[in-house]
């Protein structure tokens, strides 16, 4: 009975992981569209100054400075939504084998529920990580109630 238990936690662990992977997709999709939308602005900004003749110099610079800052911050979201989408994938393989194999009372489903077991006991409640503001750009510790787990 207790590794039915231990199997049902560890499923619901899995499926709070996928649930959380998704979220974070999904948050990472949508602040790469509001920085393709800042980037793209900034681009209007730059090219209306194009045309107008007197234009100082040092506006235009300052235009062309916002422009890579909004083509970084694109580049930057991008490559954290395709580590969340990397994540997310891995989460339902995850999640996908070990049902699979908890069902069939496999060698393979018993070795997960003894290394998830043996991993919970050493995991600390709270777990510290530094999240990147969507806003700023700053990072800050935010802590998790839950242990990570695989």
């Amino acid at each position: 009975m207790a590794a039915t238990r231990s199997a049902k936690t560890i499923r619901a662990e899995l499926a709070d992981a996928r649930d959380a992977s998704r979220t974070a997709r999904e948050l990472a999709e949508r602040e790469l569209r509001i920085s393709v939308v800042a980037r793209s602005r900034a681009a209007e900004a730059l090219e209306r100054t194009a045309a107008r003749p007197g234009v100082e110099e040092t506006h235009r610079e300052r235009l062309r400075a916002q422009y890579a800052a909004a083509d970084r911050v694109v580049a930057q979201r991008r490559a954290a939504l395709d580590k969340a989408r990397e994540f997310e994938s891995a989460a339902v393989v995850v999640v996908d084998a070990f049902e699979s194999e908890a069902t069939s009372a496999s060698p393979l489903a018993a070795a997960l529920l003894q290394v998830v077991g043996s991993k919970r006991a050493t995991t600390p409640r709270t777990v510290t990580r530094t999240v990147p503001s969507p806003r700023t750009g700053s990072t800050a510790g935010v802590r998790s109630p839950r242990p990570r787990t695989a």
